[in-house]
C-alpha cells in the first residue's frame, strides 16, 4: 500500500458557480458582439439603398439626355414632359410618319418614371423609387428636376431618416 500523502488530489473538472460565471461572462460577450454585427448589418443596407436611389436617378438622367440630344422642343405639359425630335433624328428612329412626329412623354406614374414613345407606342419604365418629376419653363428654358430618396422602402429595418434625398434638375435651352 501507498503511504497517505498530506495533500489530496485537486478534483478534476468544475464547480457549478465556475460554470455559470463562465456562461454569463460569454453571453454579455454574445450579446455585445450581436448588436454590432446588428449596426453594421443596418449600415449595410442603407447603402445598397442609397447605391440604388443614385442608380435609379442615373438611369433616368442618362434616358432624359439620350432624348434631349435630338430634341426639336421640350415642353412641359401639366405634370409631364413632352419631347417632339427633329426630323433627322425621328427619321433614323423610324418615328417619322406623315411628316410630324407625335413625340416623347415622360410622366410619374405613382413611383415610376415612365417613358412613352407616341409614335412607335411603345412604353418603358425607365426608373423605379422616383419621388418627384418637375417640369417647368421659364425664361425660354425647360427646367427638369427628379428627385428621389425621400421614402425609399428598400430595408424597413433601416432608419428613413438616415436617408439621403438626392436631385438631379436638367435645364433644356430651346
Amino acid at each position: 500500500m501507498r503511504p497517505a500523502s498530506r495533500f489530496p488530489r485537486a478534483r478534476a473538472g468544475l464547480t457549478l458557480v465556475e460554470l455559470l460565471v463562465g456562461v454569463t461572462l460569454s453571453s454579455i460577450l454574445m450579446t455585445i458582439a450581436m448588436q454590432g454585427w446588428r449596426w453594421s448589418q443596418g449600415s449595410t443596407l442603407a447603402l445598397r439603398d442609397r447605391s440604388q436611389v443614385v442608380s435609379e436617378l442615373r438611369v433616368a438622367f442618362e434616358s432624359l439626355l439620350q432624348d434631349l440630344g435630338g430634341a426639336e422642343t421640350a415642353l412641359p405639359s401639366g405634370d409631364n414632359l413632352t419631347i417632339t425630335r427633329e426630323q433627322a433624328v425621328a427619321e433614323v428612329q423610324g418615328a417619322w410618319s406623315a411628316g410630324t412626329d407625335d413625340g416623347i412623354v415622360y410622366s410619374l406614374d405613382g413611383e415610376n418614371l415612365v417613358r412613352e414613345d407616341l409614335e412607335l407606342g411603345s412604353i418603358v419604365v425607365v426608373a423605379k423609387g422616383i419621388d418627384e418629376f418637375a417640369v417647368s419653363r421659364a425664361g425660354g428654358m425647360t427646367h427638369i428636376v427628379i428627385t428621389a430618396g425621400n421614402e425609399w422602402s428598400g430595408t424597413p429595418a433601416v432608419n428613413v431618416e438616415t436617408m439621403a434625398t438626392r436631385s438631379v434638375e436638367l435645364v433644356w435651352p430651346e
